[in-house]
């Protein structure tokens, strides 16, 4: 059974104390009543004739009468004390949990590409600001270590180009003295194991923030339908085909090669790892343009590496004003690019 929240919990702890409060205090002011009313002796003199004396006691009846109207009265008072004891406890808890929540908000709002933000809690409590100097001081080592890998990655992949183009400039020369096929199977290689140390060094600056982001006005319609043209052959060989419905015809400012790239990524993937006919759509909403690009998903191939999709929420975060989604429903792949205008 799934627990209550805190939140809750605190509140209803709050509320039923102040009713058990009060409701021990009627009791006991009941049962004191009882006691005292039941050893109270009372006397009455006439005015008129002042050596008559009245001494009389309080029956049991009238006992229990008074004692029990004060309990009543007590046990009415005490459900309107609880409930302003819930909504007190209810503000109380709230205004207590805040510094958390925007403790989970700024946990929520820090990336890849901002490891140096730091928790921000101003008006928080001591045990709190205990708890705040601990995450910042993991989000320190966090920032250290993937600073630290992600220089790795970036050397290493720079040190991989130069042998690798060694390695092709030597393969080129040496071609007329080996099999043709077997220098087209190296070249193939070569070629493949460069673009995969560009596309590391790509993520590698994108996660950095050290990419080129100069935002131009661009037809975006143009844009798609020339970076489709080379899929589309590329389809019609493997009989298929790329349907290409556009819905939008205007400007829109972006950074024209990231979202080439984007695009690049999606429709190889498409291609790659999808079966069928492939539909691209543009949408224009007013507020937005949605890009949807689907077909039928397969296991085709070998499985990839993931460096495609990678690459793509690297340059959407980069990029910003871009939000990226992917979906599998029905055997359907959908891949999905919103851009904010």
């Amino acid at each position: 059974m799934k627990r209550r929240p805190l939140q809750f919990r605190l509140t209803v702890w709050f509320a039923l104390s102040v009713l058990i409060v009060g409701l021990l205090f009627a009791g006991i002011t009941f049962l004191h009543l009882r006691h005292e009313l039941r050893v109270e002796q009372w006397q009455r003199v006439h005015p008129e004739y002042p050596d008559f004396v009245l001494h009389g006691t309080y029956s049991k009846d009238e006992i229990n009468d008074i004692a029990g109207h004060i309990l009543h009265i007590s046990v009415l008072v005490s459900i309107p004390f609880a409930l302003v004891a819930l909504m007190i406890g209810r503000s109380l808890s709230r205004r207590s949990f805040r510094p958390l929540a925007s403790i989970n908000s700024q946990l929520q709002q820090i990336e890849a590409s901002s490891l140096d933000q730091r928790i921000q809690t101003p008006d928080a409590d001591v045990e709190l600001e205990a708890i705040t100097r601990s995450i910042n001081a993991l989000l320190d080592r966090i920032e250290e270590s993937y600073r630290d890998v992600a220089e790795f990655s970036a050397r290493v992949a720079h040190e991989l180009r130069t042998p690798l183009t060694l390695m092709r400039l030597q393969l080129e020369e040496s071609s007329v003295s080996i099999d043709p096929a077997l220098a087209e199977t190296l070249q193939d290689g070569l070629h493949r194991l460069e673009g995969y140390v560009d596309q590391c060094l790509l993520i590698a600056r994108a996660e950095r923030g050290q990419l080129d982001i100069n935002r131009e006005s661009v037809h975006l319609a143009t844009l798609i339908s020339d970076s489709l043209e080379p899929y589309s052959l590329l389809a019609k060989d493997e009989g298929r085909e790329m349907y290409w419905q556009c819905g939008s015809d205007r400007n829109i400012m972006v950074v024209p090669w990231m979202i080439r790239q984007i695009l690049n990524n999606l429709l190889s993937n498409a291609l790659r790892h999808g079966t069928g006919d492939v539909s691209v759509i543009l949408e224009d909403s007013g507020t937005d343009i949605l890009l949807t690009i689907s077909n039928s998903f397969g296991e085709k191939g070998a499985p990839g590496t993931g460096i495609g999709l990678r690459i793509v929420d690297a340059l959407v975060k980069a990029h910003g004003g871009i939000y990226h989604a992917a979906s599998i429903e029905d055997g359907i792949y959908r891949a999905e690019l919103r851009l904010v205008v």
